[in-house]
């Protein structure tokens, strides 16, 4: 929920600070680049020497962050304040996807609830942000993101358990060169990397393109904001169920399924002409991700090596956050060349491929043997 707090006010802040249009995207792009290059490092350290504590010193950035955020005195020094946030981000989310893959049971019914929170606090973090900025002021957003980083840093420190296998033996540190994915599963593994590519790229157009998108249709600007909802609950709430499903087979399926809905619901955009029909295909976008994810985070968990699994789900989330930012560029240039039509193609061309690069997935039938 952090950043999703100060989103509605982020970009006049930056502003207001003397920064402009184009500092604001490097200040905003910058978080997701550092994930990009740390993500997978630090997703191999947690192998080597547990990840509790390395998830928990990401917490605490969330903590402080946001604080520095408030003591900026110029746009320019948000830069570096986003440079620690993008560390902090790559010391949690990969460690807590291998966490919860080295303890749960129903690896799809954990990875959808785990989705499900994540989309929540995207669905609900703007508005409960915009309301403490209406009644209490600049600072309350970022104050209360600070809260929340402390008391996550509490509830990790109390309730977390380490992953079973953790610290690693120099033993097991040996045997972690062992193969990252299993025989035959290399393609099932780019495969799935792409559909979460796919999330991440349907997220920037969201956050990029979707307000002039609804502009051009007329909507204001609290019908925009219904459609932030609606995208961020269907997302939330088909991750829990389609989560369930994945624990059932048919991933590849579900992983497909899901790829095509988005794909078909960006050639529908095109024509679309009321609030109603858009809202209909925000949410098909959302339970699209909600179809694919589980499945995909389920079936990489099951076809790849259990001693490099950190590493592995750093790839994984950073194969989510290059989408996060190629998303707004491929929008962007394509909007600014063709106009908003000519984005939503680049979008459609983008969603056939990958949905076309899930027909390789192999199911895994049973456990797969390493090279």
């Amino acid at each position: 929920m952090g950043f999703s707090l100060v989103a509605p006010i982020f970009p006049l802040y930056v502003l207001d600070l003397g920064g402009s249009y184009t500092l604001l995207g490097f200040v905003v792009s910058v978080y997701g680049a550092v994930q990009l290059i740390t993500q997978i490092p630090l997703g191999k350290l947690s192998d080597r020497r547990g990840r509790k504590r390395l998830m928990i010193a990401g917490l605490l950035v969330f903590a402080v962050m946001p604080l520095l955020y408030l003591y900026a005195t110029n746009a320019y020094q948000l830069i570096p304040i986003r440079i620690l946030g993008g560390i902090g981000a790559s010391a949690v989310w990969p460690l807590a996807m291998a966490m919860i893959i080295d303890q749960a049971k129903q690896r799809g019914a954990a990875m959808g609830w785990y989705n499900a929170t994540f989309y929540s606090a995207l669905a609900f973090g703007p508005l409960i942000g915009g309301g403490l900025y209406d009644l209490f002021g600049l600072g309350a957003p970022f104050y209360f993101w600070a809260l929340l980083g402390g008391v996550s840093v509490v509830i990790a420190q109390i309730k977390v358990s380490e992953s079973p296998q953790r610290p690693m033996t120099a033993i097991a540190a040996h045997k972690s060169r062992d193969p990252l994915v299993m025989r035959g599963y290399t393609l099932t593994f780019l495969a799935c990397c792409g559909a979460v590519l796919w999330a991440g790229i349907v997220g920037g157009f969201n956050f990029t393109m979707l307000p002039s998108y609804a502009s051009r249709l007329g909507f204001s600007t609290t019908e925009v904001g219904v459609l932030y909802l609606v995208y961020g609950g269907t997302t939330a709430l088909s991750n829990i169920y389609f989560g369930r499903q994945a624990d059932r087979g048919r991933r590849k399926l579900l992983i497909f399924s899901g790829c095509l809905t988005g794909a078909a619901a960006f050639v529908l955009l095109v024509e679309a002409s009321s609030l109603l029909q858009v809202i209909l295909l925000l949410a098909a976008l959302g339970i699209g991700l909600g179809v694919s994810n589980p499945a995909a985070a389920a079936l990489i968990a099951d076809s790849t090596c259990e001693s490099r699994r950190g590493e592995i789900f750093g790839i994984f989330n950073t194969s989510r956050m290059a989408g996060v930012v190629i998303g707004p560029l491929i929008a962007g240039i394509f909007a600014d060349i063709y106009g908003i039509d000519g984005s939503l193609a680049a979008f459609i061309v983008i969603g056939a491929v990958i949905t076309l690069f899930t027909l390789g997935i192999r199911d895994v039938s049973s456990t797969p043997k390493a090279i």
